[in-house]
């Protein structure tokens, strides 16, 4: 890689640092060698994020941020922060009011964020977590013949999404409000650090975060743990993935290296269907068979193409193979399943 424009002493502000991406995120950026300060909601949460993870006790220290779209949310966490890496947005379709409990918190945690990072002067890199949700058109899936590349943007407009009774197309639609929030942010507000955005798709691979019960996985994670005990194959959430540790390894090139100021990521790995998530771990773990659904064929039904060629070459990124994800995630939630059963005795 070119050299870092970055010293690694210098301190990282992680949001959402106790979720699956964001945890993922604090060790990428700690393992190049750098301090990280993670924002959490309760003082319970990085507690519990150090225990798990207690050879970086030293490296890490916790803010609290109790709700990211509130006045002044992290002025006082990005204080004497070189790179910030905003992954928090919220990611469930829990949603009993559109604007309340999704395009609010979503929309305006980025701009609070971005207000901070512009008020405090040693911030230089700024990489917001966006997501595939902020490219594609959901009114066109399965969108058969389009390619979607880092130049498209999902259409979806405010007034849809409050609207909207689907509340899969309402988080799509906050994450495409979001990520054009921090872009105009930067338009308008001209701030002294370069903005880089990141759009990965539903993101599998082995959690790392705090999980208190096999029922609270995060929602990418959940995707795998669906297949097992299931009576039939659960449909497949979305068909493309990336692996959790790419995407973390592309945030921390996102603000390390010359090339990624200014650009949209779009980080898809490859396209994927519950029926080979299912395949892969029979063949892998013959003991947990039995708990799987019958699968008749192993296929991936026709859809839209994508291109993360941009980052491949950009930031050199050799993905994580599908199989190797599912393996090594598949083998984390067993292993996790069975600590937690044995918690319990």
């Amino acid at each position: 890689h070119p050299t870092m424009s970055t010293t690694t002493n210098d301190l990282v502000l992680v949001s959402g640092a106790s979720g699956f991406l964001g945890t993922s995120v604090c060790l990428a950026y700690l393992e190049k060698g750098f301090r990280v300060r993670g924002t959490v909601r309760s003082q319970e949460k990085g507690d519990a994020w150090v225990q798990k993870h207690p050879q970086w006790k030293d490296k890490i220290e916790f803010v609290i941020v109790k709700d990211v779209a509130g006045a002044n949310a992290f002025d006082e966490a990005v204080k004497g922060v070189t790179i910030v890496a905003h992954t928090a947005s919220p990611f469930h379709y829990d949603v009993k009011d559109n604007e309340k409990d999704m395009l609010q918190p979503a929309i305006e945690g980025t701009r609070q964020m971005m207000q901070a990072c512009k008020k405090e002067a040693s911030v230089k890199r700024v990489v917001v977590t966006s997501s595939f949700a902020a490219v594609l058109d959901m009114a066109r899936l399965p969108a058969i013949g389009t390619t979607y590349s880092d130049d498209v943007w999902n259409p979806a407009t405010y007034d849809e999404a409050k609207k909207s009774d689907n509340p899969a197309f309402v988080y799509c639609a906050s994450k495409t409000l979001a990520e054009h929030a921090a872009w105009d942010f930067v338009k308008t507000e001209k701030p002294s650090f370069a903005l880089t955005t990141v759009q990965p798709p539903l993101i599998l691979g082995p959690p790392s975060q705090v999980i208190e019960s096999m029922k609270s996985l995060n929602t990418s994670a959940g995707a795998v743990w669906s297949v097992i005990d299931a009576d039939k194959l659960p449909a497949t959430s979305f068909p493309v993935f990336t692996d959790v540790r790419d995407v973390a390894e592309i945030h921390v090139l996102a603000t390390t290296e010359e090339v990624a100021k200014g650009q949209r990521y779009l980080s898809i790995a490859g396209h994927f269907d519950n029926s080979q998530i299912a395949e892969v771990i029979a063949r892998h773990f013959p003991e947990q068979k039995h708990r799987l659904p019958k699968v008749d064929k192993v296929e991936v039904p026709e859809h839209f193409a994508t291109d993360s060629s941009k980052v491949e070459k950009q930031l050199g990124i050799k993905w994580i193979p599908f199989e190797q994800s599912i393996v090594d995630t598949a083998k984390s939630l067993f292993a996790l399943e069975a600590q937690l059963k044995e918690q319990q005795k």
